[in-house]
């Protein structure tokens, strides 16, 4: 497979990842009930907690058109199309890292979802790996173009 190809590829499959966890961030305050759960606490700490989530939904929805844009970005990777990769990629590798680190607590029923969340991130982390592992010059005269 041509270079120019993984790179659109991982990419692709980085950003439908990417906003797929986004989606699902936006609907998880529903799915645990946040507000009622979040009743006990100050309520600009309550408020804090639902409006983190919500912008760091919106910027993981941005990071991931981001990220297809810069698949079709192939023959003009800028830098304003690596900074895009590289930064997704770091912040999924700061997420695995993270998650390995200080595991998510869950009660033993749902320690797979632990496993499962520590896995995506590993495979989103590795998307971006590769694209940018792709991207990098091989040759003295690749790194002119």
């Amino acid at each position: 497979m041509r270079r120019a190809a993984v790179w659109k590829a991982s990419l692709l499959a980085a950003g439908t990842c990417s906003v797929a966890m986004a989606i699902y961030h936006f609907w998880m305050p529903y799915q645990f009930h946040w507000t009622d759960k979040l009743q006990a606490t100050p309520p600009a700490i309550a408020w804090g907690a639902i409006m983190i989530n919500f912008c760091f939904s919106v910027l993981l929805v941005w990071g991931a058109a981001m990220t297809v844009l810069a698949a079709f970005r192939w023959a003009k990777r800028d830098a304003l199309t690596r900074c895009a990769v590289w930064g997704m990629g770091t912040f999924w590798v700061l997420n695995a890292g993270y998650q390995a680190l200080f595991p998510m607590p869950l009660p033993e029923n749902l320690r797979v979802v632990g496993w499962f969340l520590l896995g995506f991130a590993v495979l989103v982390a590795f998307l971006y790996t590769v694209a940018i592992a792709v991207s990098l010059p091989t040759t003295s005269r690749d790194a002119k173009s």
